[in-house]
Parts: C-alpha cells; structure tokens; sequence
C-alpha cells in the first residue's frame, strides 16, 4: 500500500467516526437548499477559534458583528449553521484561506475539526485556497511537493471537494510565483507532477485557479496558461482606484466606488484571460477591527448595492459559471456575507434573488428563533486596570530593553536605547470609568552626568492607535529611590473610548537601571446621588 494510499484510508477512518456526545448537534434544522443557476463561492478566512481573536471585533462599536455570536470556530455546531446558511441562499462551496509553507498548516482548525465533521457537509463543497504568502523565490518544486503530500490525502480526495470535470479545484493566491521563481518550464513540470500525484490518489488531475492581485500583465497571464492554470480569479480589490496600494495611512472611498472598479478589473481581466476569469464581488472593506485608522475605509456599503454589484458579475461569468465574494467572514476586514447584528441575513438574501429566482420567499432562521444555543464563546473581555508584578512580567513586553524580568514584585530591566518600551497585555478600559493612572517607580542613571529623564505613558484605543497626543509625559529622578507618579489622564482630549493596550517608556536615556512596582490606574470618583 502505498503511503498517499494508506493516508487516504486513515483518513476515511476518522472522518467516519461519529461526534462525541459533547458535540452532537443540537437539533439544528436541517438545510433547505435552493438551486443556483451560477455556482456562487465564498472565500472563508479561518481566523476565530480563539476568543481572544474576537476582541477587536467586540470592543469596536461601529462594525459589523456576527449573528450567530462570536463563535467557536472548528465546532461542528457552528459549521452547521455555517453551511445551512449558506445552501439556503445559493451559496455552493466555501474556499477556505489555506496557510501551509514547507508542510507545515496554519488555521486548519475551522476546516478539520468543524467542517469536515459538519452533518450538512454532503450536501455542500469546499476547495482549498492555498495562502502562499512567503516570498516568492521559495515557491519551489519541493514547496509544492510537500504541499501535495499534505493535501491531496486529507482534502482533495474528500467525497465533498469542490470539483470541476472530476478534477479537484484548487486555488492558488499567488500562482504566477511559481512561474517567477522556476520559468514557465520548470513551473510546468511542477505542476505536471502534481497532477500525476492526484491521478496516483485515483483523480482525474487536478484544475488550478491562480488567485492573483489586481494587476498581472498579460504575457504574466499567458505564462500561467502554460504552466498549468486553467483559470484566474482575484481575492479582492479593496484600493482599486485609490491612489493607495495598501495599510498603513488612513483613507476613505466609497463602496460605490468599489463597485465600479470591481467591473472594470472584471472586464479587464476577462480580456487577458479570453474568458477564463471567475470575478469576485466584495461585500465591503473596513479594516478598523484590526488597523483602526491606518487603512483605507470604503463607506456607504448596503445590500442594496451589494446585490447590484451581484447582478453586475453575473453579466460577466464564463462557461464555469462561476461568481465568487470576499467573503464568509471577513469580520477584521469588514468584508462579510455571513449575516451581522447590523445588517442581518441581507447580503445573503441579496445572493438568493439574483441567482436563485426561481426560490420563492423563505424565512431566515437563527438559533434564537429557533430555541437553539448558539456554538460561541463566552467572550469576557480582559478589563485589567492594575499590574503589580507579583506573579513574574505577567504578560509585559518590552523592546530596548535588556534583562527584563520580574523580581520581588518589580518589572526591571535596563534600559539598552533612548527610547526603551514596556508594553502591557490587552487590557479594555472605558476611559469614562478612569481618571488617572498611578506609576511607583525608581531608576539610576550609570552615567552620573544626567540626574533626571523623561517617562511616557501612551494608549491605544479600540479606535485609535498610539500616539504622542493620546500620551502623558513625566519627569523621572535618576537617584535610585522610589517614587509615585500620578498622572492626569482626564484633561487629555485623547483620554476617551475604550483602551486596548498601553506603553510605558520608563525613562528616555539608554543605561539606565529601573524597576517598576506597579501601574496602577484610578477611578474617578462617583457622582453623588441627586
């Protein structure tokens, strides 16, 4: 038996093995599925199993939220509702952001342990899109050869995978890197071999999509045909027009804007790839959860002009039939078709009446609706307003710093720059609740020539990152003994909103020895009852 083989059936093995009783599904209803007469995909961002990945999105108080909770994504009874939503409103397969670099996996969690136990799954599709984001010159022959090793037995020849002619799609973000990196022959070969690996596992080949960015020219495109690509798509666009080509500066445009250069990358891409194009419907960007102001925001998203842009890419699918929208659950991206708090089953009704006519009205069913608990965390956020250090650095970070470590209930360390940082864990504070901060600290200069120095408190927010005006600066006395700095944190018009982190620069000289008791913040005192 060969290895490909004898991993396929152990495969087989597990996946036949029922829930535990911890997971058996609640008495979910099952899918009412509609036929589509284009195949609509959506991409799906692996990216909240934990809890703590869900705080950006909670503390933030003007993005969309999830419906269904912040969820435990890899618990099959969230796949459920995943995929029940999804069947009920044309939406066909998912193509789940795939993270794997010299074999290695990253994210699977969602994919593994959710959908692959899901009870709904044989009346749904998934494919891979393989997230190759290392640098290009490492996308080798070996790279793919172990990426073949991997998934071909775990996911390719899956009953439920997404295929096309009998072949397995499989989505590639940066294909053309291959090409790039190995020439059009090497990369021809690569892929040939992977091929042969998907007809050794019992498949008729496999079909590549290269899911590029917004600009490949088109003997880029001719090489990729040549390689092995049979089709392109785009994962998204979000700066398409702008000016702007990524994070990092704040801007703003509108989603009507988006949508008008989404049809004109369609057209374009569908003229350099004779028709072998499956265009790509965004639902929207707001990267805020994530990069709070340090990115473009498109604005004036609806589903009203979600389902225009809808009707738009129909005009524009090739013999596959083909639409895909970024995405299922794009919550730090502000890029989402999974139904919100905000907008409801919306955006996904809007995918219904276009490409499922014939469906007739249907009543979209929640798990309160349905008496049903929902498979989410219970998401409390860490409202920490106090750090004495008794029990190690407790989560402190520090950079220019040398031997930071906790002794005898102090944070010390020795200062390595002039401008050494001490960052503290995630820590949401209502800046209403606060009207100071407390810092007991002592420092020694090595160098006896400078008697005094500088500290600085800064804070981000769930709306603000850091900055010199949402800071407090302190006089600090080099002379080795203890002292207490109250700082003032209500005059400062920066002090507002919900926290997130804080950073403290004890000192701003390098060699200084110091040692921090404890940081302590204040609440302002109550209001007398009237």
């Amino acid at each position: 038996m060969t290895t490909l083989t004898w991993t396929a059936a152990c495969i087989a093995l597990i996946a036949a093995v029922p829930r535990p009783a911890a997971h058996q599904p609640p008495g979910i209803p099952k899918p009412r599925p509609v036929r589509a007469d284009v195949r609509v995909g959506a991409f799906y961002f692996p990216g909240w199993s934990h809890a703590e990945r869900w705080y950006c999105v909670k503390a933030h108080p003007d993005v969309q939220h999830p419906l269904l909770g912040y969820y435990r994504e890899g618990d099959p009874d969230a796949a459920d509702w995943h995929i029940k939503w999804a069947v009920e409103h044309g939406v066909g397969f998912f193509a789940f952001d795939y993270y794997s670099h010299n074999g290695s996996q990253m994210l699977e969690g969602a994919l593994d342990r959710g959908f692959l136990r899901s009870r709904f799954l044989p009346g749904f599709r998934f494919c891979l899109n393989w997230c190759n984001h290392a640098p290009s010159e490492t996308m080798t022959a070996d790279q793919l050869e172990r990426f073949a090793e991997l998934v071909i037995p775990k996911y390719l020849t899956h009953p439920s995978y997404l295929r096309i002619d009998g072949r397995p799609v499989l989505m590639i973000l940066s294909g053309y890197s291959f090409v790039k990196t190995l020439g059009v022959n090497g990369a021809r070969r690569a892929f040939e071999h992977l091929d042969t690996r998907c007809r050794a596992a019992g498949l008729p080949g496999v079909y590549l999509v290269f899911c590029e960015g917004e600009i490949l020219r088109a003997e880029s495109v001719r090489d990729s045909f040549a390689a092995g690509a049979r089709a392109f798509c785009l994962y998204n666009y979000p700066y398409a027009g702008t000016g702007q080509t990524g994070p990092g500066r704040h801007g703003e445009a509108t989603y009507a804007h988006l949508i008008e250069q989404g049809e004109r990358l369609w057209k374009h891409w569908r003229g350099i790839t004779e028709g072998r194009f499956w265009p790509t419907v965004m639902p929207g960007w707001d990267r805020r959860p994530w990069l709070k102001e340090d990115d473009l925001r498109r604005t004036g998203s609806t589903p009203a002009l979600f389902e225009g842009a809808l009707r738009d890419a129909r005009a524009h699918v090739n013999a596959s039939r083909i639409v895909m929208v970024e995405a299922w659950n794009e919550w730090g991206e502000g890029s989402v078709l999974e139904p919100s708090v905000e907008q409801g089953f919306g955006y996904l009704d809007a995918v219904r009446r276009v490409f499922c006519p014939s469906a007739g009205s249907h009543r979209d069913l929640t798990p309160t609706a349905a008496g049903l608990p929902a498979p989410v965390f219970d998401l409390e956020m860490p409202r920490i307003d106090a750090w004495a250090f008794d029990h190690g650095v407790e989560d402190w970070t520090a950079t220019g710093v040398s031997g930071l470590a906790a002794a005898w209930g102090a944070l010390e360390g020795v200062s390595t720059d002039d401008d050494p940082q001490l960052t503290s864990p995630i820590a949401y504070l209502p800046c209403g609740r606060y009207g100071a901060c407390e810092i007991r600290m002592r420092a020694e200069a090595v160098d006896a020539r400078h008697p005094t120095s500088t500290g600085q408190l800064f804070w981000s927010t769930s709306t603000q990152g850091l900055s010199q005006e949402a800071s407090v600066t302190f006089p600090v006395t080099l002379d080795g003994a203890w002292h207490t700095h109250r700082l003032d944190l209500a005059a400062r018009s920066h002090w507002r909103g919900t926290t997130d982190r804080f950073r403290l620069d004890p000192v701003a000289l390098s060699g200084v020895r110091f040692a921090v008791d404890e940081v302590r913040f204040l609440r302002r005192p109550a209001r007398p009852a009237r």
